[in-house]
């Protein structure tokens, strides 16, 4: 522990809870704050968007690699193919309306639309499913490795 440290156990639990929910406020504000932007502005390049995204792909990808690299996965999701599946359905569901949306805002065709519309989703729930199951294959190595670790090796 930190001899710095002026806060006692509580105040830095306390301290923890605080710093997680400003963690997940600013990451689904980031979120909000890009799709928001895209209603609004419609026909957008990617340097407008840029600041956001960039913020907001550095912070997805330190949480999702700080967590694989501890064996974490999630508080409330099984490590499995089931939940792979559904969470990149959602996700390729999610773009698939959003790229409708903002393509027929545009373009005004509906066929192409919902073809532009469907080849993005399946393009999503793949690289998502993909992404999901190397993830969850490190994390399962890692979970097992730091299992395996002897007690007095961490107290070194």
């Amino acid at each position: 522990m930190n001899k710095n440290n002026n806060l006692d156990e509580m105040q830095e639990q306390e301290l923890l809870k605080i710093e997680h929910n400003g963690c997940w406020l600013a990451f689904w504000g980031l979120l909000i704050a890009m799709i928001v932007q895209s209603f609004a502005y419609g026909n957008m390049d990617f340097k407008t968007l840029a600041g956001e995204w960039t913020m907001f792909m550095a912070l997805a990808l330190y949480l999702a690699f700080a967590c694989a690299r501890r064996g974490i996965w999630d508080r409330n999701l099984a490590m499995n193919t089931k939940t792979n599946l559904i969470t990149s359905a959602i996700a390729g569901i999610a773009m698939c309306l959003f790229n409708a949306f903002m393509i027929f805002k545009n373009y005004h065709k509906p066929v192409g639309t919902i073809a532009a519309a469907v080849i993005v989703a399946l393009i999503t729930f793949v690289v998502c499913f993909v992404v999901l199951s190397i993830m969850m294959k490190e994390t399962k190595k890692r979970k097992a490795a730091i299992e395996a670790e002897p007690e007095d090796a961490n107290e070194m």
